[in-house]
């Protein structure tokens, strides 16, 4: 009897908690995942993308105004399932609002994806494509050439030498790594071993430091999505150059 092949990860979980401090002139008021671009709020482009990159079941962890992000995300597009999550102390670290999804998680691997983060159904299904199972997680990289000021801002990631096409291992990760390969693209699979991972660093931290402590174990490979369409939003600037990159795609 052949062995069913292994599911591909059609799971995802958007962590959507926090306050949004760097655009507190819109999220005094409005929770940062609602902020609008071109008249949608930043979350819906992500689900959007899921939803047309095959995903199927998508946990929200919600906190700030968490009734205002559930109000609005009531209606999912067609044949994606939506359910939520509070993480209550949102205000610390994000490797908190990851612990409140792991009950959701189990022990599938499954998409993790950053709320104020807009992604291109491409680079999701690039990234599911990349996907092996047994392997390590894997972090969307984009060695595209950006401005020197949004590099500044980005989280960066150094890795090692590779065949092109293949995931390569990823040696740092983080805001402070200077000599880098590329950009975290802010678009995660995780695979179950990762839990580990989770439980030996402290409580409350961030997420480059789960991504070091699976980077010690050997247990993080970055996946090339180069050329796909991402963009993460955290300042005014953000905001109005991420409304001109949507303008140009659209066309107007």
């Amino acid at each position: 009897m052949h062995s069913q092949p292994a599911a591909l990860p059609l799971r995802a979980v958007i962590l959507a908690a926090g306050d949004g401090g760097r655009l507190r002139h819109f999220t005094a008021e409005l929770p940062k995942p609602l902020v609008p671009i071109r008249g949608r709020p930043i979350v819906s482009y992500t689900i959007e993308a899921l939803s047309l990159a095959g995903v199927r079941d998508v946990l929200v962890v919600t906190g700030y105004r968490e009734d205002q992000v559930r109000s609005a995300l009531a209606d999912a597009p067609g044949g994606l399932r939506l359910s939520f999550v509070t993480n209550p102390r949102y205000e610390h670290g994000a490797s908190l609002s990851l612990r409140a999804a792991r009950a959701f998680c189990g022990d599938e691997p499954f998409l993790l994806l950053m709320a104020d983060h807009l992604f291109s159904p491409e680079l999701l299904k690039r990234l599911i494509a990349a996907w092996t199972p047994g392997g390590p997680s894997l972090v969307a990289s984009d060695a595209s050439t950006r401005d020197a000021a949004y590099v500044e801002e980005a989280t960066r990631l150094a890795l090692e030498p590779g065949p092109p096409g293949t995931p390569r291992t990823v040696t740092a990760i983080g805001k402070d790594v200077r000599d880098h390969d590329a950009l975290d693209a802010g678009a995660f699979i995780v695979q179950p071993g990762a839990w580990e991972a989770l439980d030996s660093v402290p409580e409350d931290c961030e997420l480059s430091d789960i991504g070091r402590e699976l980077i010690r174990g050997r247990s993080l490979a970055a996946a090339d999505v180069s050329g796909a369409f991402w963009y993460d939003v955290d300042t005014p600037d953000d905001l109005a150059a991420a409304e001109a990159l949507l303008a140009t795609a659209a066309g107007g």
